[in-house]
Formats: structure tokens, C-alpha cells, sequence
């Protein structure tokens, strides 16, 4: 490799690649003093003593639809987590309401086994204690 002076020697024999206009930095003050005054009087215009700024641009209207898009995408999201949720929990609520209807339902069906078991032991303690029953119940009035 090369040592950094041979480098710098080399780019100085093949001369200077960027060069500042004659006279460039002479009156540069002058012009840049004359730029600043020209922007700020485009900047801001006297009228009647009062200093007035230029009307500032009123952004561009995009119409209602810039407006609403964001609440409808907060509209979707909210339908699409409901729809989530419903179809996640849905199965889960089904399924422990027919096991609670199966339950009561077998509950409603001994219920009224025991009921029926304890009139038909009623009805069939009375008819051993009563022959009565039957012989009424055989005599031909």
C-alpha cells in the first residue's frame, strides 16, 4: 500500500478537481444579505403600518373519505375480534347448555319415576288392605 503522502502527491501533480469562481467571495455578503432581504420581503408585506403575513396554504381536502377511513378500520376490527370471540366461545356455551338441559332432563325423569313409584306403592298397599275395591268392581250393578 501506498504511504497517505504519495497519495496526497499524486492527487496534487494531477491538479486541483474542484475550483471556486473568480471573484466568488468578493462581493458574497453583499449577495447573500440581498437574498435574505428579498425572502423576507416576500415573507412579509407592509400595508398601512401594519405588517402582514401571507395567507397561509389551507392543507388539501381529501373529502370525507380521508376522514371516515380510520373509524372504519376501527369499526372492522371490533366486528372481526366479535366474530372471533363468538365463533371461539359460542361452541362452548352450546355444549354447557344442552349438558345442563340433559341434566335437568334427567333429573324431571327420576323425579316422576319416584312420584310414580310412590303412588303405585300407594295404590298397591290399598288394594291389599281394601278387597273391597274389587268387589265392587266385580258386582254387576
Amino acid at each position: 500500500m501506498d504511504n497517505i503522502n504519495d497519495i496526497l502527491e499524486k492527487n496534487k501533480a494531477k491538479g486541483e478537481p474542484f475550483k471556486v469562481p473568480e471573484g466568488y467571495f468578493e462581493n458574497f455578503e453583499a449577495r447573500l444579505n440581498a437574498r435574505i432581504d428579498e425572502l423576507e420581503a416576500q415573507k412579509t408585506e407592509t400595508q398601512g403600518g401594519v405588517k402582514m403575513e401571507p395567507a397561509k396554504e389551507e392543507p388539501k381536502k381529501g373529502g370525507i373519505w380521508l376522514t371516515v377511513k380510520p373509524l372504519l378500520y376501527v369499526a372492522a376490527c371490533i366486528v372481526a375480534l366479535y366474530a372471533a370471540t363468538y365463533i371461539i366461545v359460542q361452541p362452548k356455551i352450546n355444549q354447557s347448555l344442552v349438558q345442563e338441559a340433559m341434566l335437568a332432563e334427567q333429573d324431571s325423569i327420576n323425579k316422576m319415576a319416584r312420584e310414580y313409584e310412590d303412588f303405585y306403592q300407594y295404590f298397591v298397599e290399598d288394594l291389599d288392605d281394601d278387597d273391597s275395591m274389587i268387589d265392587y268392581l266385580t258386582s254387576n250393578n
